[in-house]
């Protein structure tokens, strides 16, 4: 803790005798002297260099779990990426037992001095991970983000690690837990993260997203009110093109579980093969879903209707990588398919033809959604 606990011989009071009264004034001296030592070590104060994730991970170990020490409600931090050389910290514990980081003074007047030098990152991590969404099968996932992986590597001579989880549910949790620097998300479920976590939309893909209905080439299916009774195979029941799916459905007066049955992709069979076999009569997926069928399973199925064209994916960042990184990210991902050594295969894979910066209107169109996302992801609001 610091400092020099001395225990002096004092006067004793008549009563006590002088071994009591010694020890008595000992243990006063070591209560005061912990929590005088406590209470110096719960107050931090910048320095240059120093980043809110960093003081974090005096305390937590690991700067990836800053979350935890920062609370948008009390911390008294607008933005935790922000802070300021001279600004004191203190460790406040909350009701639960938790603990979080709060400025000193947080709530009063702020007294009139001259403004202090903002301080963050100004530099990538020496490792930069990249969650991406496993929307379709991993060696295809992986095969097309190593163009953006090499891409980022050569304009900041740094390291980039892709990582796909197994699930959307395993991608949104890495996401909530601040385990990502860049993440590749569905809308909906960035927005959820933008609103409960303070991730940041950086940019998103154009054009927006066909999502389809689909039927076996033999099927005599021509729309979607043909389902009733029927099951309908969904490639995720969690992902937006299946909500949107469910809510065109809803418009043709069939309900959920109610007129038709739905139907996830099982681990051993995708919805293509599902079709085929007539586990369901038609399926809800989005083109790029569709086209990443085997070519054996395509050449059986094909696209009835067009029926919403919904927002494409969202580059989220985690705040902690600071205001100039950020900036920088963001120019090379706009770059990005311009680029002819990467970002042409990229461009070609994936169909693309932009990385833009995020729109609020396309944003707030994701509010209709946000509920339901939080209840498929399991998070409680």
């Amino acid at each position: 803790m610091g400092g020099k606990f001395v225990c002096a011989r004092p006067t004793w009071p008549v009563g006590l005798t002088r071994l009591r009264w010694f020890m008595m004034s000992c243990v006063a001296a070591l209560v005061a002297f912990a929590v005088n030592g406590a209470s110096a070590q719960a107050i931090i104060e910048v320095k240059a260099g120093d980043t809110f994730s960093g003081i974090a991970a005096r305390f937590l170990g690991d700067a990836r779990k800053w979350q935890q020490m920062y609370s948008p409600q009390h911390s008294g931090l607008p933005n935790p990426d922000l802070i300021l050389i001279g600004q004191r910290l203190e460790v406040v514990s909350a009701a639960d037992g938790s603990k979080y980081l709060r400025v000193v003074g947080a709530g009063a007047a702020a007294p009139a001095v001259a403004p202090k030098q903002a301080v963050g990152p100004v530099a990538l991590p020496d490792t930069l991970i990249v969650g991406v969404l496993p929307n379709i099968a991993a060696d295809k996932l992986m095969s097309r983000y190593e163009s953006l992986k090499r891409y980022l590597e050569r304009m900041n001579e740094n390291q980039v690690r892709i990582v796909l989880p197994a699930n959307f549910k395993a991608f949104f949790d890495s996401t909530m837990q601040g385990q990502y620097d860049l993440a590749i998300s569905a809308p909906n479920l960035a927005r959820v993260a933008q609103i409960d976590g303070n991730l940041i939309p950086l940019a998103v893909y154009e054009p927006r997203i066909n999502a389809l209905f689909v039927a076996p080439s033999n099927s005599q299916i021509k729309s979607g009110r043909e389902v009733r009774g029927q099951a309908v195979a969904f490639a995720n029941p969690q992902s937006l093109v299946a909500m949107y799916g469910q809510q065109w459905l809803k418009s043709l007066d069939l309900v959920p579980g109610k007129d038709y049955e739905v139907k996830g992709a099982r681990t051993d069979m995708g919805v293509g093969r599902m079709m085929i076999l007539g586990e369901a009569v038609a399926a809800i997926m989005s083109e790029g879903e569709f086209m990443s069928l085997p070519p054996d399973e395509l050449a059986q199925l094909h696209a009835v209707e067009v029926f919403a064209r919904i927002p494409n994916f969202v580059v989220l960042a985690n705040p902690r990588l600071g205001r100039a990184p950020l900036a920088r990210l963001k120019t090379q991902l706009e770059g990005f398919l311009a680029d002819r050594q990467d970002g042409a295969a990229f461009k070609s894979a994936t169909g693309l033809t932009g990385i833009v910066e995020p729109n609020e209107t396309t944003l707030r169109e994701l509010d209709a959604y946000v509920a339901q996302t939080r209840q498929a992801m399991g998070v409680a609001k």
